[in-house]
């Protein structure tokens, strides 16, 4: 990380990054002097009415950041699309790290495009930007998704990013005008998700994005009292092209209560029931920025799609639950 300041002397030391974090955000808004005398590793921080001393280690004893030298070209993204595709994607991400493969975020780049999928046992999100003018095959790598997360929380708001892959493949670095992230890279082989991916549809329903999202977020109070069940109901379409009708959002808690919400819907295809987790939709349509969205389903046992209307380059891909009730 580089940030602009006025050097009187050069020098480097190591110090905590938790403590030297907090420490300086507890700072005012003001100027701040860092020096660290001769021969010792402690850094001494004064600001206006605050002064700190952080010991810390010689700098040497830092892990140098691995070079990208003589590896494959940097692939090169814009940052403000890098964000958006990362937020689409690490929601799908699994926590269970005895599957290291499920915690990361799968990247291929090659025909002009790149691509970034993660997918669990339950759900799957695929997200593509293209790369004009870039034709160069790269070969597929394993991001840990938490490091992806990161990355989204310090990226500008725009310019370029680079992503360089190591010679050895065991590493990536994104690089910016002010920031550089190193993290290793997932040993293991990401599954062919393009077969989860149901190739058509029954019916589908296309509704308004933020309705949607209300009458989720109004079901999973009931639902997550019971195992965040929601059931989604379509009617209205008779299978001869996009016809008003409802989509409904049931969700039932034994000792609660129960919850129905009914949007207005465009669908195409007959009546349909499904049952989602929740919080699945949740976690969709926090991301989706479109104004209207695409319900499409084929039966009550197989996945259900979830995409945003107008943008044809992500896919949501959630897989039903069963219940008896």
């Amino acid at each position: 990380c580089w940030v602009d300041c006025q050097i009187h002397e050069e020098g480097s030391t190591t110090v905590p990054a938790r403590l030297l974090t907090d420490f300086v955000n507890s700072l005012p808004q003001s100027g701040v002097d860092i020096t660290v005398p001769e021969d010792t590793n402690k850094m001494n921080i004064k600001s206006e009415g605050s002064s700190a001393n952080i010991k810390g280690m010689d700098a040497s004893e830092f892990p140098l950041i691995p070079s990208a030298e003589g590896g494959e070209p940097p692939v090169i993204l814009d940052a403000a699309t890098l964000k958006e595709m990362i937020d689409e994607v690490v929601i799908a991400a699994s926590e269970d790290e005895s599957r290291p493969v499920f915690t990361g975020v799968l990247v291929q780049v090659g025909n002009e495009q790149v691509t970034f999928a993660a997918a669990d046992a339950f759900r799957l999100a695929v997200r593509t930007t293209p790369l004009p003018g870039d034709d160069t095959v790269h070969g597929d790598i394993l991001i840990p998704a938490r490091t992806l997360k990161e990355l989204a929380r310090i990226l500008p708001s725009e310019g370029a990013v680079q992503m360089i892959v190591t010679p050895n493949r065991s590493q990536v670095l994104f690089h910016t005008e002010q920031v550089d992230l190193v993290s290793r890279l997932i040993e293991g082989n990401f599954p062919n998700y393009r077969q989860i991916i149901p190739k058509e549809h029954t019916t589908r329903a296309v509704v308004d994005t933020k309705t949607f999202d209300a009458r989720v977020k109004s079901a999973a109070l009931f639902a997550r009292d019971s195992s965040n069940i929601t059931r989604v109901k379509i009617e209205g379409g008779d299978g001869s092209g996009l016809e008003p009708g409802v989509v409904t959002i049931e969700a039932n808690a034994e000792d609660l209560g129960d919850n129905q919400g009914i949007l207005n819907a465009a669908v195409d295809g007959p009546e349909q029931q499904i049952i989602f987790n929740v919080k699945y939709l949740a976690d969709v349509l926090s991301v989706i920025g479109t104004p209207e969205v695409a319900i499409e389903v084929n039966a009550p046992t197989k996945p259900g799609v979830i995409k945003p209307i107008g943008h044809a380059d992500y896919t949501y891909v959630i897989m039903p639950m069963h219940t008896n009730r």
